[in-house]
């Protein structure tokens, strides 16, 4: 039961569903279900939920008692964050371009520029601005 209980307790700690958590470590919801009612679980899943939850499997499974012994350090970014900087990694300059502008319009941020596209930039965006 201490790992039911500890995975529950941590997911709540960070104010995260078990859906959410599924989804920020790229597993099926019924696979973090199976871990928080101690059902046979892959260790590999067990690994990044305690990372994501910033903690170590050997916590969630009563080893220690410190959740944050040996602990990696919490990401720099959230899984979203890392999504959204892979996938921005694929864009064209153009793209890029745009999601910045479209990313400091929502924010509040710096005033928009003159173009969100270089002349002549190429890109989706501009391919579609066209049609």
């Amino acid at each position: 039961m201490i790992l039911s209980e500890r995975v529950r307790d941590r997911i709540t700690a960070a104010g995260l569903t078990q859906a959410e958590l599924a989804r920020r470590v790229n597993v099926t919801q019924g696979a973090i279900a199976k871990i928080a009612k101690n059902n046979p679980y892959r260790s590999s899943v067990l690994h990044l939920v305690a990372r994501e939850l910033g903690t170590t499997p050997a916590y969630l499974t009563g080893e220690t008692d410190d959740p944050t012994s040996d602990a990696p350090q919490p990401p720099s970014m959230n899984s979203e964050e890392r999504e959204l900087f892979d996938h921005f990694g694929n864009l064209a300059p153009a793209d890029r371009r745009a999601i910045l502008q479209i990313a400091r319009s929502l924010a509040g941020g710096a005033p928009p520029s003159e173009t969100v596209h270089a002349r002549g930039g190429g890109g989706n965006a501009a391919v579609q601005e066209k049609m």
